[in-house]
């Protein structure tokens, strides 16, 4: 009696899939593509943005999901160029592929990927659940954005944390970036978003009160009395607001010391020796700059 020959193995690429450029695309130049499911899915986060801010009670909103950076990597692709910092992937980058591929794995076995038939030629194609996908596609069709850096002392040495804010007309996506590579993303009303954001610059509460401006070249800013000040800085947060229409860059800093907050702007950015402006600012002024920048009444496009 003859053995029934053995069912061929399933390709190694349908059970576990190699993407470079992420599961909503093929290359990893070109944009990343979302079906309707996904852009439904960003809808659907955004609808109580609004409302978030109506009902605000202090307390701090969940976030929609934690992902890692190696999750993002191969969400997005682990080839595909990202615009937010990966601190862990960034620290091994010789592990890029396979930690992005082990993560996909951990996705696909909880749940959060998911296959989808497609036509044969086609072969399968990877899904994200729609809180993720949704994520996914808020934070790459804002047309504008602000990243704020912020570098803490400590005794293991500086310690980097920051702070994505995506600005839609129906809210705003925050993803919060962890020195060690997890990103929380929250959906939020803009009064939220603004609120976050400002404890985000001065999580001490040192903001005192506004105080006259100075100016002073760059290059003279060593010798000047300021340059004590500064340096006894106990946060630094470098704050770059995008706009992707025109790709314009804004670019500030504010510096928490023991006794105030300053905030410092280059006024000519593009010169070699630019002016800079050091302004003493209040929890007022603190307030409204992050009010701006969470808004700032920029029409942004709706995904």
């Amino acid at each position: 009696m003859s053995a029934t020959p053995a069912a061929p193995a399933p390709d190694a690429s349908t059970r576990i899939p190699d993407l470079p450029a992420g599961i909503g695309g093929t290359d990893p130049a070109a944009p990343l593509q979302y079906t309707p499911e996904d852009v439904a899915a960003a809808r659907d986060l955004l609808e109580g943005a609004g409302a978030q801010d109506a009902e605000h009670d202090g307390t701090a909103p969940a976030p929609v999901v934690t992902l890692s950076d190696e999750q993002l990597a191969a969400l997005d692709g682990y080839e595909r160029r990202q615009f937010v910092a990966l601190p862990w992937l960034e620290a091994h980058p010789e592990q890029r592929r396979t930690a992005a591929a082990v993560a996909l794995r951990g996705m696909i076995a909880s749940g959060q990927v998911l296959t989808r038939t497609a036509r044969h030629e086609e072969g399968p194609r990877w899904r994200a659940v729609p809180e993720i996908s949704g994520c996914l596609v808020l934070r790459r069709t804002a047309e504008s954005f602000t990243t704020a850096e912020r570098t803490v002392r400590t005794e293991a040495g500086p310690q980097v944390h920051r702070l994505h804010c995506y600005v839609h007309p129906g809210g705003i996506l925050e993803e919060e970036t962890t020195a060690d590579g997890l990103h929380r993303f929250t959906v939020l009303g803009r009064v939220q978003a603004a609120e976050r954001l400002a404890t985000f610059l001065d999580p001490a509460g040192v903001a005192v009160a506004d105080g006259a401006s100075v100016h002073v070249r760059s290059s003279a800013l060593p010798e000047h009395p300021l340059a004590a000040r500064l340096g006894a800085t106990r946060t630094l947060t470098v704050l770059t607001h995008v706009r992707a229409a025109d790709g314009s860059v804004q670019q500030l800093s504010t510096y928490a010391t023991a006794d105030g907050m300053l905030t410092l702007e280059a006024l000519d950015p593009g010169v070699e020796d630019p002016r800079l402006e050091v302004r003493p600012v209040g929890p007022a002024s603190l307030r409204a700059l992050a009010t701006v920048l969470t808004g700032g009444g920029d029409g942004s496009a709706a995904p």
